[in-house]
């Protein structure tokens, strides 16, 4: 998934310390992993300790090359990640008709498998299967943006407004520039604003109801999904743009 900063009209909000990109420490991947709980997983039962939103960073920074950490002196803002979208053999790195999750859960909360509780964290975690499932399909269109991804762009709410999502942004392409890529693409939902990515021109490359992409839970299962938009169906969507100069993005 990728996020981006709230605009907003306070004038008279200001940033007191110079703001860096850096490596992430593991004090900021863990503000990270809870910005990530707070952003798409505020409902997640207490007794998961965090387990979605462990498994959601881990899935995107798990290919990331490229991951810097936005701080305002020793405060985290924000995060982002890119990377390679394929493996050498030049297929999609995850299997959506597979439970990607699963070494994940083994990793962080082994007792978890085979429990009741087991397909309720993949309910919970349809939007990311449906993100890939959009990439394998870009993927074997041979759309050559498909090489590269912002795996990641996330913004702690109380930075909004100040440009951090912007400057994260410009720092991920900046990387993507040095690597020769063509390219690039990234994966959103309807639980962030993505109208970010129409406002700098990127590409809307699809859209689909993430209920109707393989590997999510279909029918009776697919009820169980919370989230804010329970009452219309959730849509996830692909973005990208070209870095050949004559179309780049701004």
């Amino acid at each position: 998934m990728a996020w981006r900063e709230e605009r907003t009209c306070d004038g008279k909000a200001r940033l007191t310390q110079e703001l860096t990109l850096e490596q992430p420490t593991e004090r900021a991947l863990s503000a990270a992993a809870k910005l990530v709980g707070k952003t798409w997983y505020p409902d997640e039962p207490a007794k998961w300790d965090g387990l979605c939103e462990k498994i959601e960073l881990a899935h995107h920074l798990e290919h990331a090359t490229y991951v810097r950490a936005a701080m305002l002196g020793d405060r985290f803002a924000g995060i982002v990640a890119a990377g390679p979208a394929q493996s050498e053999a030049g297929t999609a790195r995850a299997d959506a008709g597979a439970l990607w999750y699963r070494n994940h859960m083994r990793a962080y909360a082994p007792w978890v498998l085979g429990t009741p509780d087991e397909p309720r964290i993949g309910l919970a975690l349809a939007p990311i299967t449906a993100e890939i499932a959009l990439t394998q399909e870009l993927v074997e269109r041979g759309d050559a943006r498909s090489a590269w991804e912002i795996t990641l762009l996330a913004v702690d709410p109380a930075f909004h407004g100040h440009g951090i999502g912007r400057t994260l942004f410009s720092g991920a392409l900046d990387y993507l520039r040095a690597q020769s890529a063509p390219g690039f693409f990234l994966a959103t939902d309807d639980g962030c604003d993505f109208g970010f990515y129409d406002h700098l021109e990127l590409e809307r490359i699809a859209s689909r109801e993430a209920a109707a992409c393989p590997g999510v839970p279909q029918g009776e299962e697919a009820v169980e999904l919370d989230g804010p938009n329970d009452e219309k169906p959730f849509r996830v969507y692909l973005y990208g743009a070209w870095l050949d100069g004559k179309h780049d993005v701004r």
